[in-house]
């Protein structure tokens, strides 16, 4: 591999993701937590939410075609990474499903086995016309010589399963309560073989979950109580994260049990979890108080997901040490890649508070280069994530997000190229890099923050639904259809 040149066979594609693209023509999708979530009166007024509606996004779901074209043809590029709507798919409960759900002597689950009988009853529940849908999607994406990597879980929930506004108001009378029940977990592993065996035939690259640190910690350890259900509760948090890991497991043995066939040169079913793994440092590093703190964040954010889907370890009082009842391997199921999500680097500061004092931090204001978001821009923290992950998990990686909010597009151009010369210096490393997916294709409805985020290599007129190629576009494309970084 000469300098500047990627491996051979490397993918190079962008992310979107359902819910915050599809809406804007065509049917909306009015069945999930996060539909309800943003269209909640108090959530705008409070300023949980921007104000912003999904129905006025971008249109995916009618101008497909289109987009997986430009993907294609005006950014050179030979995968992308979607993301399938659970709500959309199952707009009624699939809980009267009946599977076997075996679990331990602790009552985690420990194994779902959704057999023939059951599969047959998740195909007459489903709503044929969304799998038409999709499978016109994904067939087109096949047409264009595009891999797909399918998400099955990029953050909303059915509507049957979470009510977020119960929760909110009152999470423990509530009934439906998301990722805090493992009947979730259930329902979960139903969805997963189900998606695999009415897409399979189209996908060999799957990732069960996006970011369960981020619907953990937005939904239930947030101040500003942004994601569904708006809680903070060190406790309610650790309860999603473990509920998120177990369910991780129980939807990797479901695609690999019920996709049975290969649409590309990779195995017939190709499966990993997406997480983000940001750069974390302390504030001032030569205060003990910010490098605990700094410490414990890194643990918390970056690596405690891992530990416990890869490894079974379940540290749920968070003290590092990884006690007998602790221990759970026979919950590890298995995991193929690592999809890695990288934005930003966060300086953590100590304060002063109440309750645990390893909650007591906060992230200091970015003072260098800064996107719309506020995220320091620092690419050397790509290559440090990278190199930690494989070093401690051992698992091929994909770059599966990386990408910038700039409404006035003069940072992404430099932000792009330099985030590759350190992913390029990574696979130097030895790190075993495998792809590489922009975020995001097209301009999106950036969940609480809505429209004002701009993070798409294509910027959208909400209105118009037209997109126009920002400065980057045609500097990926060099990148993307020569495989090498540019001189």
């Amino acid at each position: 591999m000469s300098p500047k040149r990627f491996p051979d066979g490397f993918l190079w594609g962008t992310a979107i993701s359902a819910f915050q693209v599809e809406m804007g023509r065509g049917e909306p999708s009015a069945g999930s937590d996060w539909y309800m979530w943003v269209h909640d009166e108090e959530n705008i007024a409070s300023g949980r939410v921007s104000g912003d509606l999904p129905e006025d996004g971008p249109g995916f779901w009618t101008l497909y075609a289109e987009d997986l074209r430009r993907a294609r043809e005006e950014l050179g590029n030979n995968a992308v990474r979607l993301s399938i709507d659970w709500s959309r798919i199952f707009p009624m409960s699939t809980q009267p499903v009946e599977v076997e759900v075996e679990r331990d002597g602790r009552g985690n689950i420990a194994r779902v086995d959704v057999d023939e009988e059951a599969m047959q009853r998740l195909r007459e529940l489903a709503d044929g016309s969304a799998v038409r849908r999709y499978r016109q999607m994904l067939s087109e994406a096949r047409r264009l010589g595009l891999t797909v990597m399918l998400t099955l879980y990029h953050w909303p929930l059915p509507l049957w399963l979470h009510d977020p506004i119960a929760c909110r108001d009152g999470v423990e009378a509530a009934a439906r309560r998301g990722w805090l029940d493992q009947g979730t977990v259930v329902e979960f592993a139903k969805y997963a073989a189900f998606a695999a065996d009415a897409l399979g035939d189209l996908v060999d690259l799957y990732a069960t979950i996006n970011e369960p640190r981020i619907v953990s910690e937005h939904g239930y350890l947030s101040e500003r109580g942004e994601f569904p259900p708006g809680l903070n509760d060190p406790k309610l948090f650790l309860a999603a994260m473990k509920n998120l890991s177990i369910a991780h497991g129980v939807a990797y043995e479901q695609v690999k049990r019920w996709d049975r066939a290969s649409s590309t040169g990779l195995r017939t079913a190709t499966v990993g979890v997406v997480v983000v793994l940001q750069y974390y440092e302390p504030d001032n590093p030569a205060d003990e108080r910010d490098v605990a703190a700094a410490r414990f964040v890194e643990y918390m954010f970056n690596e405690w997901y891992l530990n416990s889907a890869l490894r079974g370890d379940y540290d749920m009082n968070l003290d590092g040490v990884i006690q007998p009842e602790e221990q759970l391997p026979h919950l590890v199921k298995g995991c193929d890649f690592i999809g890695l999500n990288y934005y930003t680097r966060w300086r953590v500061r100590h304060v002063e508070g109440e309750g645990d004092p390893r909650f007591n931090f906060v992230f200091a204001p970015c003072s260098g280069d800064c996107s719309d978001f506020g995220w320091e821009i620092y690419p050397q923290g790509l290559r440090h994530v990278l190199n930690w992950a494989f070093k401690r998990f051992r698992r091929p990686i994909y770059v599966t997000e990386n990408g910038i909010a700039d409404a006035r597009d003069v940072m992404r151009e430099c932000y792009l190229v330099d985030h590759l010369e350190q992913l390029h210096g990574a696979i130097e490393d030895g790190v075993p890099v495998r792809g590489y997916f922009h975020w995001s294709l097209i301009d999106n409805f950036e969940w609480a923050d809505g429209y004002r985020m701009r993070f798409g290599l294509f910027k959208v007129d909400m209105e118009t639904k037209e997109r126009t190629p920002t400065k980057a576009a045609p500097i990926y494309r060099e990148i993307a259809t020569e495989n090498r970084l540019p001189e």
